[in-house]
């Protein structure tokens, strides 16, 4: 392969690559960010300053929160989507949620860990999670799950008790951040 082959061969890699990151931003994968983000950014901070009935109130709104705006997200942007691969895609990443959330609990109950570790378990899983969905469907995915998860393995190793504040304001944050990064910058 000559010189200005393999040039044009990575404009056009690079190209593909800048049409991938708008089609996920113009899909809308952004938003799936933002709106769990705010989950965790609130819900996390309702396990520390609340009591903990209280907070498993909170928790209880904002994981409904979550649910009925990701699948009004979900059915919008499926409107935008004519082709049958599209829904099929829609319908196997809720699937996907689905399962996860199923063999969370099954691994929970089976597992019995402690109460304190709960929230733990659950954002290793979400972690586990979006780093499986990244691999098929984009980049941004596989990179939140991983850093999600590192970031709950080093801060419960480091400082068991700040897990719930970085939880929050690191892996809350930091995916409202990735969701208005790709809405953003990828437009």
């Amino acid at each position: 392969m000559e010189r200005h082959e393999a040039l044009e061969s990575l404009k056009i890699i690079d190209e593909a690559m800048a049409q991938t990151r708008r089609a996920i931003a113009h899909g809308g994968s952004g938003y799936f960010f933002i709106i769990w983000g705010i989950v965790w950014l609130v819900g996390f901070l309702a396990n520390e300053l609340l009591a903990p009935h209280t907070a498993g109130y909170v928790w209880l709104a904002l994981d409904a929160f979550g649910l009925v705006g990701s699948v009004i997200v979900g059915i919008r942007l499926g409107r935008r989507v004519r082709s049958p691969e599209g829904r099929r895609s829609g319908l196997r990443a809720a699937a996907l949620w689905a399962l996860l959330i199923a063999y969370g609990a099954l691994l929970y109950w089976a597992a019995s860990p402690p109460l304190e570790r709960l929230s733990l378990f659950v954002t290793l899983f979400v972690g586990f999670g979006y780093a499986i969905a990244g691999l098929w469907i984009s980049t941004p995915l596989l990179l939140t799950g991983l850093a999600i998860s590192a970031l709950a393995a080093v801060v419960w190793t480091a400082f068991p008790s700040a897990l719930p504040y970085a939880l929050s304001l690191l892996g809350g944050g930091g995916m409202i951040g990735v969701g208005v990064y790709m809405l953003r910058a990828w437009k």
